[in-house]
């Protein structure tokens, strides 16, 4: 079980440390993820500064190396699958975050993290990802979506799943927390905004409402 563990973590970080949006820009405008919009090589900095069919590249691989990761793993370790998935899906984000080829220094890990639980258990994982994003489209805050996607899986994990998972659950949190914490504290002193698609949502309640009143 401990080869099982530090190979399927070593795997996903090594899958994970391949940073999509860092690529697409580098097609896109010439340039790395890194000297682009706020230098954060994910999909909604990308998305910002690039459009959405970029953003939808940077979404997909991300998706796509970890699930690579996870069904890598679970192959080598087929006897312990499930640990083998859950600790691959850990290691992906953990290279997302901190790639060795960039000083340590990179993405968020949103959309690895959201894959992974969803790898895990789909219907739970879709539950928590969902409980996220009713967050960001009501009250209007990515970083505070982020943490409460993690925070929902620890909660689900501890109640229907096992101890790698609820293990796993709890390093996923810390991380988003570490990813996300700067950006949640500054919502108080309005340094952090609030993001483009919960405007848009609320717009868009408003205008159902006047047509109702109508």
């Amino acid at each position: 079980m401990v080869v099982t563990i530090l190979a399927s973590l070593a795997i996903g970080y090594a899958c994970g440390m391949f940073l999509t949006a860092d690529v697409v820009c580098h097609i896109a405008c010439g340039k790395s993820a890194f000297d682009t919009g706020v230098g954060n090589p994910g999909m909604a900095n990308v998305g910002h500064e690039l459009g959405v069919k970029w953003a939808g590249v940077v979404l997909a691989g991300d998706i796509g190396k970890t699930l690579l990761a996870w069904l890598v793993c679970r192959a080598l370790f087929p006897a312990d699958a499930a640990a083998a998935g859950v600790m691959a899906g850990l290691g992906a984000t953990l290279g997302h975050n901190y790639p060795a080829w960039h000083h340590f220094s990179g993405g968020k890990g949103v959309t690895t993290t959201c894959s992974a639980i969803f790898l895990t258990n789909p219907a739970l994982g879709l539950l928590a990802c969902l409980a996220g994003l009713f967050e960001v489209l009501f009250c209007g805050y990515l970083c505070v979506g982020a943490i409460v996607i993690s925070a929902t899986w620890l909660v689900l994990s501890v109640l229907f799943g096992d101890a790698y998972q609820i293990v796993v659950a709890v390093a996923l949190l810390v991380l988003m927390v570490i990813a996300h914490g700067g950006p949640t504290l500054g919502i108080r002193d309005g340094s952090t905004g609030k993001a483009s698609i919960s405007e848009r949502f609320h717009s868009l309640l408003r205008g159902k409402r006047r047509d109702e009143a109508r």
